[in-house]
């Protein structure tokens, strides 16, 4: 009886260590977030809570009146790049487009081109705007001498061919572009991912659940400052200020987000996987809602008599990460950019295949699909190029 009551004793000294233990590096973990850091790293590591707590609880819906934050909510989009937005050597202008200021109303005598696509065409990967692929092509053909060019940075992170048809319709249309440039294909992969395929709809609800006006609540293990610091720092999880947290938020048959972390912890195939594969699910749910979203947007762009130009989408393989190397990814990235090639032929419109021409160069990605300055140089002089004999010689 002795032995068992020493034994218990000892047990709940262990234990209570381990509880004071986890209490300090909490505390610590506190301590450093809230003294320590900057304010970039308090963005990048806070809660949604503690962001809230030193911002006030209006800051993710009323995002406009901030300078840090990246995505602003929008009523038919979802969100939009935050308007106004002045951080570090990135800015947007008023109207939510990255860049310098532009006038709704097309000066006399300018050429318009508006570059439009997701993350890899805003350029999330380089901080400076004027590094961006588009800002780069517009100094690239002003520089050939189209001095009257414009282009604007129409891209927005995560957006599909389903927003990007009706952010061309509402966002891009007005400023009356001259041209309008189509990179699209990659985020359109995710879309597929969708199980059961009852689900894969044309409305793209089955990848994307419905919009909301206050900020989406994390995992329960998220709300230990430690923990999260150390996810966030170890890249095993999102900072809370991040657009895939609170404006961005996947529904129950999305199955994208299963398959890339099975991939990454070398557990593929497991769970759902086992009896369907992630390429049946691909197989299952064809691309037809992307070729229907490139067909409208070439509709759309010759019934207001505006110029468009499809480009194909180029990875690099290098990168042993799933969304680029793994053979689902592979597979139907050349399925959408072969629908891309045939919707150019098809409606008689100009296609660059960046993809054919792209230098096979690992150095110019940052992770496989965005783009390093140096790639968003050349990428800018290889469309400037074909811009110049296609369109503007």
């Amino acid at each position: 009886m002795a032995r068992a009551e020493s034994l218990i004793a000892k047990l709940s000294m262990v234990a209570l260590s381990f509880v004071l233990a986890l209490v300090a590096v909490e505390f610590g973990a506190n301590y450093y977030l809230w003294n320590i850091v900057s304010e970039e790293d308090f963005m990048l590591l806070a809660s949604i809570n503690q962001i809230k707590e030193r911002y006030g609880d209006d800051y993710f819906i009323n995002s406009q009146s901030q300078s840090g934050f990246r995505y602003s909510p929008h009523h038919y989009l979802g969100y939009i790049p935050t308007p106004n937005l002045a951080q570090g050597e990135n800015r947007n202008n008023s109207m939510g487009f990255r860049g310098e200021e532009i006038s709704l109303v097309k000066p006399e005598g300018v050429y318009r081109i508006a570059a439009v696509g997701g993350s890899t065409t805003y350029s999330v990967d380089v901080e400076d705007y004027r590094d961006s692929y588009p800002h780069q092509l517009g100094d690239y053909l002003r520089g050939s001498g189209f001095d009257q060019v414009e282009v604007i940075n129409a891209g927005v992170g995560s957006y599909a061919s389903f927003q990007n048809f009706i952010n061309i319709q509402f966002r891009v249309l007005p400023l009356q572009p001259d041209l309008i440039i189509v990179y699209q294909g990659y985020n359109d992969i995710h879309t597929r991912f969708v199980f059961p395929h009852s689900e894969y709809l044309a409305d793209n609800s089955g990848y994307i659940a419905p919009f909301v006006t206050d900020t989406i609540m994390p995992d329960i293990l998220e709300y230990s400052t430690a923990l999260r610091i150390i996810g966030i720092r170890a890249n095993l999880t999102k900072p809370h200020s991040a657009l895939d947290w609170h404006r961005f938020k996947l529904a129950s048959s999305s199955r994208r987000d299963e398959f890339l972390s099975q991939w990454r912890a070398g557990v593929y195939p497991s769970g759902l996987f086992v009896e369907t594969p992630a390429m049946d699910m691909l197989r299952n749910n064809p691309p037809i809602h992307f070729e229907r979203n490139l067909e409208s947007m070439v509709a759309l762009a010759k019934q207001h008599d505006v110029d468009l130009l499809l480009v194909t989408f180029v990875t690099s393989t290098d990168f042993n990460l799933p969304p680029v190397a793994s053979e689902e990814y592979i597979f139907a990235l050349e399925q959408h950019n072969d629908l891309t090639r045939a919707a150019a032929d098809g409606n008689g419109i100009p296609l660059f295949d960046l993809k054919a021409v792209y230098p096979a160069d690992r150095s110019l990605f940052t992770d496989g699909r965005h783009m390093t300055v140096e790639g968003n140089r050349i990428r800018a002089q290889l469309l400037g190029d074909f811009i110049i004999g296609e369109f503007l010689s």
